[in-house]
């Protein structure tokens, strides 16, 4: 698993608390939607070269979310794949 430190840019944060927060819980949607985006590209991706059983065996998301996550990737991509793995 990925262990090198995340670094995080927060020079352009607000230095008033009020507005911090309120930069920082935008700052925060914006990370988890990038992450969303990345998770799904790569469970697709896996799914795509047959590894989709090695992704779900890693536990990090439930066999639900994975798959929901390939269908979206599929519609992003417009609808090009037909599974027919099993899934």
């Amino acid at each position: 698993m990925y262990t090198a430190p995340l670094t995080i840019d927060f020079t352009s944060a607000p230095t008033d608390p009020i507005e911090r927060l309120m930069w920082l819980s935008g700052a925060r949607e914006a990370f988890e939607q990038q992450l969303q985006a990345e998770f799904q590209r790569c469970y697709f991706d896996a799914r795509r070269t047959g590894r989709l059983d090695t992704a779900l065996a890693l536990g990090l998301h439930s066999r639900k979310r994975i798959m929901a996550y390939t269908r979206h990737e599929n519609e992003r991509r417009g609808r090009m794949l037909k599974w027919n793995d099993g899934h």
